[in-house]
C-alpha cells in the first residue's frame, strides 16, 4: 500500500488532472439525475390505498388530476377550450358540465344539481386527467402545453401542477443551499487554518465526493426523492469535512520532521485508523434509516451512507496527493488563525460540575417521560403562496369547496353503490359526490344511458366515486373522516378509499411506526460501535444519552419556534444527528 501512495505522490500532477476530469464527468452526470417529487409514491406497495390508486390509474387513467379554473361567460368557449386541452398528448380526459348536460339548451333548462358542481360565483372549472403519473416526462410536457393555451385570468392547479412548480423551486433552492453552505464552510476554514490554499483543497475534495456520490445514482439509474436531492449534498459536506481536516493536520505535523512523501503516507496511515470508528458510527446512523417501510428512509439512508464512504476514500486518496502537489503553496503562506481557548469553558464545567450533572440526570430522565413531539404532514407547507398554482388552488377551494379530492373504487352491486352514496352524502365534510349512480337517475333504463358515460365510470365491473371534501389533507378532520369511512364502508363493502388525504393518513401511520423503529436501531447500532471501540459498557451508555439529549433539545427548539415539527425532520434528525455527532463525544472521551 505504501508503494502505491509513493507512486501517486511521484505522479501527483497526473492524479490532480484525473481528479479534475472526474469532477467534470461527475458534475455532468449529476445534472441528469432522476428526481421524484411525489413522496406518496414511496409508501409501501402493499397498502390498500396505494393498490386502489394504482387500479384507478391503470383502469380509468385517473388519480393524477389537475384543474383549470376560469371565469364563466360563454359555455361554447369553455367547451372549445375543453376540446383543445383533450387533444394535447399526455391528457387522458377532460371533464366539464358538457359531459353530463346538453349545453346547447338554455341554461335555465340545465340540471341545477349538475350546474352547481361546475359553475359558481362567475367561475367554472375543467378537470384534467393525465395518462401517466405526475413524474413522467409526458405529463410534464402536457402541463407546459396547457399553460401556453390558457387565457389571462385562468388558473391551472392541482397536485400534478403544484408538483411541477415544486420541481422548479427545489432545483433553485438546492443550488442556493449548497452555495450558502459552501461559502460558510470556506469562511470557517479560512479562520481556522493557517493557509488560504488548504480550505480550497479541502473543499474541492469534499465537493468532488458529493458530485461522485450523486453521479453514482445517475449511473445506477436510481430515482431519488426531491428531499434527498435537496439535503444530501449539504449534509455530506458538513458531516464528512472532519475527515479531510484530520488528514491535513496530521500531514502538516508529519511534514515538520519527514519528507513530503513520507509525511503523506504517515498521515494516511494514522488518519485512516482514527476516522474509521468516526465514519462507522455515522454510517450506522444513516443505515438505520434504511429499515423504514417508507421508501424515503431507504433512499436517503443509502445515499448518505454511500456519501460518507466516498468522502472517506477521497480524503485518504485525492486529498493527500493534492496536499503533496501544492505543498510549497500552503506550507509557505502561513498566517494568523483564530484560536478558540478552552480553558475558561473547562474551568466553568469543573466549577459547576455538580449542577451540570444534575441537569444531565434530569435531561436523561426526561427522554423517557416527555411526550412525543407532534408531527406536521402538510407536504406543501413552505411552498410560496404567490406562485400561480397555489393561488389557483386557494381560489378553487374557496369557490367550489374543493379542499380535498377522495376516490372510492371497487366492485359492488348498483344497490350497494347507492347505499354507499347515501352514507357519504350524510357526512358533513362531503360537499360533492360524482359517480355513475349519482349522475344518472337509477330509474332511467340502461339503454338510454350514453355509452360514453358508462365507459367513464365502469370497466370490467369496477366503478368509482369522486368525492369533494371541505377539509384540508393532513388535518385532524381528514384523519377522523378516513377512520370513520373505513369503519362504515370499507369493512362492509368491496370498496377502497384512496387519494391524497387517504395516502397522507397512511403516511402518518407508517412513519409513526418507522420513527420508533429507526431510533431504536440507530441507538443499538451506534451503541455497539462505541462499545467495541472502548471495550466498555458505561461509556457508550453515557455518550448515547448525551447525544439523545442534544437531539431532543434540537427538536424542542424547532417546535417552540414554529409550533410544529415537519414529519421528515422528526423522522430523520435522530439517526442523522446521533450518527454524525457521536464522533465528538468519542473524541473527547478517548483524549
Amino acid at each position: 500500500m505504501k508503494r502505491i501512495y509513493l507512486f501517486c505522490f511521484r505522479h501527483s500532477k497526473i492524479i490532480t488532472v484525473l481528479s479534475l476530469v472526474l469532477f467534470i464527468l461527475s458534475f455532468y452526470l449529476s445534472l441528469n439525475i432522476k428526481v421524484n417529487y411525489d413522496l406518496y409514491s414511496l409508501l409501501p406497495k402493499d397498502l390498500p390505498s396505494v393498490n386502489a390508486l394504482n387500479e384507478l390509474r391503470s383502469t380509468f387513467k385517473l388519480g393524477e388530476e389537475a384543474y383549470i379554473l376560469l371565469p364563466f361567460k360563454d359555455p361554447y368557449e369553455v367547451d372549445s377550450l375543453k376540446k383543445k386541452v383533450s387533444q394535447i398528448n399526455g391528457v387522458s380526459k377532460v371533464s366539464w358540465i358538457s359531459d353530463f348536460q346538453d349545453i346547447f339548451l338554455p341554461d335555465y333548462f340545465w340540471d341545477q344539481n349538475i350546474k352547481d358542481k361546475f359553475i359558481k360565483d362567475g367561475y367554472t372549472f375543467l378537470k384534467v386527467e393525465f395518462i401517466e403519473s405526475s413524474q413522467s416526462p409526458l405529463t410534464k410536457s402536457a402541463i407546459k402545453e396547457i399553460n401556453l393555451i390558457l387565457t389571462k385570468g385562468s388558473y391551472f392547479t392541482g397536485n400534478a401542477v403544484i408538483g411541477q412548480d415544486l420541481s422548479e423551486l427545489t432545483q433553485r433552492e438546492t443550488i442556493r443551499y449548497l452555495l450558502i453552505g459552501s461559502i460558510l464552510v470556506i469562511i470557517f476554514l479560512f479562520f481556522l487554518l493557517p493557509s488560504m490554499y488548504v480550505p480550497l483543497l479541502i473543499y474541492y475534495t469534499i465537493f468532488l465526493s458529493i458530485l461522485v456520490n450523486t453521479a453514482i445514482s445517475t449511473l445506477l439509474g436510481q430515482e431519488i426523492s426531491f428531499i434527498s436531492r435537496m439535503i444530501v449534498g449539504i449534509l455530506q459536506l458538513g458531516v464528512t469535512m472532519d475527515y479531510a481536516i484530520f488528514l491535513y493536520h496530521r500531514y502538516e505535523e508529519e511534514s515538520k520532521t519527514k519528507s513530503k512523501e513520507e509525511a503523506g503516507w504517515e498521515a494516511v496511515r494514522t488518519t485512516a485508523v482514527s476516522i474509521i470508528a468516526s465514519s462507522a458510527t455515522t454510517v450506522a446512523g444513516f443505515l438505520a434509516m434504511t429499515y423504514m417501510r417508507f421508501g424515503l428512509g431507504k433512499d436517503l439512508g443509502f445515499i448518505l451512507a454511500r456519501g460518507v464512504l466516498v468522502s472517506f476514500i477521497s480524503s485518504l486518496t485525492i486529498l493527500p496527493v493534492l496536499l503533496y502537489e501544492f505543498h510549497h503553496k500552503w506550507a509557505n503562506s502561513k498566517r494568523w488563525v483564530l484560536r478558540i481557548p478552552g480553558e475558561r469553558l473547562f474551568n466553568f464545567v469543573i466549577r459547576w460540575r455538580p449542577v451540570i450533572f444534575i441537569i444531565f440526570l434530569i435531561g436523561a430522565f426526561s427522554l423517557f417521560v416527555i411526550p412525543k413531539f407532534p408531527m406536521d404532514y402538510k407536504l406543501l407547507r413552505g411552498l410560496p403562496e404567490n406562485i400561480p398554482s397555489m393561488i389557483g388552488q386557494k381560489k378553487l377551494e374557496d369557490i367550489f369547496e374543493k379542499k380535498s379530492t377522495i376516490f372510492a373504487i371497487g366492485k359492488e352491486s348498483p344497490d350497494n353503490w347507492q347505499e354507499i352514496i347515501k352514507v357519504l352524502k350524510k357526512d358533513p365534510y362531503i360537499t360533492g359526490v360524482m359517480g355513475y349512480y349519482e349522475m344518472v337517475d337509477p330509474l332511467l333504463p340502461d339503454y338510454m344511458v350514453p355509452e360514453s358515460v358508462k365507459e367513464t365510470f365502469f370497466k370490467d365491473g369496477v366503478s368509482y366515486l369522486t368525492l369533494d371534501a371541505n377539509f384540508s389533507y393532513a388535518s385532524q378532520e381528514s384523519y377522523d373522516f378516513i377512520k370513520r369511512m373505513r369503519d362504515k364502508i370499507e369493512k362492509r363493502y368491496n370498496v377502497t378509499f384512496t387519494g391524497i388525504p387517504v395516502l397522507n393518513y397512511d403516511l402518518k401511520n407508517v412513519t409513526t411506526d418507522d420513527l420508533n423503529k429507526v431510533n431504536i436501531i440507530s441507538i443499538i447500532a451506534i451503541f455497539m460501535v462505541v462499545a467495541l471501540s472502548f471495550l466498555s459498557l458505561p461509556i457508550p451508555i453515557l455518550l448515547v444519552l448525551v447525544i439523545e439529549m442534544a437531539v431532543t433539545i434540537n427538536l424542542l427548539i424547532d417546535y417552540l419556534t414554529y409550533g410544529f415539527i415537519f414529519f421528515s425532520s422528526n423522522l430523520f434528525i435522530g439517526a442523522i444527528q446521533l450518527g454524525a455527532t457521536i464522533d465528538y463525544a468519542v473524541l473527547l472521551t478517548s483524549r
